[in-house]
C-alpha cells in the first residue's frame, strides 16, 4: 500500500484591530467542528476476507455503491455522513462520529473536538467489510471569528477473520476474545498558528491536534511516518476522541503600540490511501 500526501498551504489575514493592552492577550477561543465519513465514491472502499478490494461508487447504500457500506446521517458537509455500517443485518459493524463545539483556554487542557465510536461485531464469513475510509473535518474558530480550515484524515481498517484459537489470529492480537480488528490512521493534522502583536510585545498562539484512544481501544504501534495502529477487541463497542489544545508563547520581536496585527497561517493536510 502506497500513501500519497497532498499538502496545501494557505494564509488568512484578519483585519487589524486597535485596542488596549489587554486586547493583546486572548484568554480563550470558542470553536465548532463538522465531521463526516465521505461517501463520494472516491474516498472509501471495502474488502472481502479473500483480499479482494471493492472501490465504492458514489452512493450511500450497498445497492448504490456496490461495496457493502451504508452511510446515514448527513453531517452538513458535501457527501459526508455521521455513520457508516457494514456486515449483515444481525451482525453489523460500524463507525460513528460526533462533532463537538467548545472553548479552548489559552495554555489550558486538551479539549474534545470529535468522538468516534466503533461497533466491532463478528460479521458473517464472506461479507464485505470496511477497508479504506476518509473522515473530513472542518474546524472553525468562531470567537474571535478567525476562520475555518478543512482537513481529510485517512483511515485504513482491517476486519480480521476470526478463529477459535486467538493464537492463530493475525498480529497484532492483544486480547483473548476472537481476533482483534485494527485501524491504521495517519493523523497528521497540522497545527494552526497565529501571532498577536500589541503594546507589550508579540504572542504566538498555537492550536494543536491529537487522537486519544478511549474505552476498548489500544494504541499498538506509532510508526516513523506518524501513523498509528489502533487495536479493538471483537464483540465490543469502543471509542477514540479527537482533541485540540491552545497554547501561547511570547515572541521577542517588538510591536507597535496600540495596534493588533492578527494573521493566521493554516496548513491543510489531505492524506489519500492509494494502492
Amino acid at each position: 500500500m502506497k500513501f500519497k500526501t497532498l499538502l496545501s498551504v494557505s494564509a488568512l489575514s484578519i483585519a487589524t484591530f486597535i485596542g488596549s493592552a489587554q486586547a493583546a492577550i486572548i484568554p480563550a477561543m470558542d470553536f465548532a467542528t463538522q465531521s463526516g465519513w465521505l461517501a463520494d465514491g472516491v474516498n472509501s472502499s471495502s474488502k472481502q476476507a479473500n483480499g479482494t478490494v471493492f472501490d465504492c461508487a458514489a452512493g450511500t447504500t450497498d445497492a448504490a455503491n456496490g461495496c457493502g457500506l451504508t452511510f446515514t446521517g448527513a453531517a452538513g458537509l458535501p457527501n459526508a455522513y455521521d455513520t457508516v455500517t457494514w456486515g449483515s443485518s444481525n451482525a453489523k459493524s460500524g463507525l460513528n462520529i460526533v462533532s463537538q463545539a467548545g472553548t479552548l483556554v489559552t495554555n489550558g487542557d486538551w479539549v474534545q473536538t470529535g468522538l468516534i465510536t466503533h461497533s466491532n461485531k463478528t460479521i458473517l464469513a464472506g461479507s464485505r467489510s470496511l477497508y479504506k475510509l476518509d473522515l473530513e473535518t472542518l474546524f472553525t474558530l468562531v470567537n474571535p471569528p478567525v476562520g475555518s480550515k478543512a482537513a481529510t484524515v485517512g483511515i485504513q481498517f482491517n476486519e480480521t477473520p476470526n478463529t477459535s484459537n486467538p493464537a492463530n489470529c493475525p498480529i497484532p492480537q492483544l486480547s483473548g476474545t476472537g481476533c482483534d480488528d485494527t485501524f491504521l490512521i495517519k493523523l497528521n493534522l497540522p497545527a494552526i498558528k497565529f501571532v498577536v502583536a500589541g503594546p507589550e510585545g508579540k504572542e504566538q498562539y498555537t492550536i494543536s491536534f491529537k487522537l486519544n484512544p478511549l474505552s476498548g481501544v489500544t494504541q499498538s504501534v506509532v510508526n516513523p511516518d506518524g501513523s498509528i495502529v489502533l487495536v479493538t477487541t471483537e464483540g465490543t463497542v469502543n471509542q477514540l476522541e479527537l482533541l485540540a489544545q491552545l497554547t501561547m508563547s511570547k515572541v521577542s520581536a517588538p510591536a507597535t503600540v496600540g495596534m493588533l496585527g492578527l494573521s493566521l497561517i493554516m496548513l491543510g493536510l489531505r492524506r489519500r490511501n492509494k494502492q
